[in-house]
């Protein structure tokens, strides 16, 4: 179960860009690095696209060498905004 507040596009083939979601806080404390999600190049603008959609910042990133994720996998950090910390 996912607590980003978009719907992820997936098609489960090998993620090839890690895109970080960050949400602004209100109060002007800063950003908060909430979650990465993983697609794959078909899907990357549409993720990215989503994430804004849900007023969240999105930055593509490269895959880290020998990391193996599928399009539509993500984790949630405990210690963002999504997770629950603020």
């Amino acid at each position: 179960m996912s607590n980003l507040p978009f719907t992820l596009p997936t098609c489960e083939q090998p993620a090839t860009t890690r895109v970080e979601l960050f949400s602004t806080d209100p109060a002007g404390a800063g950003d908060s690095l909430d979650a990465c999600v993983y697609t794959c190049e078909q899907h990357d603008s549409d993720a990215v696209t989503a994430a804004w959609s849900a007023d969240m910042n999105a930055y593509r990133v490269v895959m880290a060498p020998g990391v193996e994720r599928a399009c539509g996998e993500s984790y949630v950090f405990p210690t963002g905004n999504l997770g629950g910390a603020k």
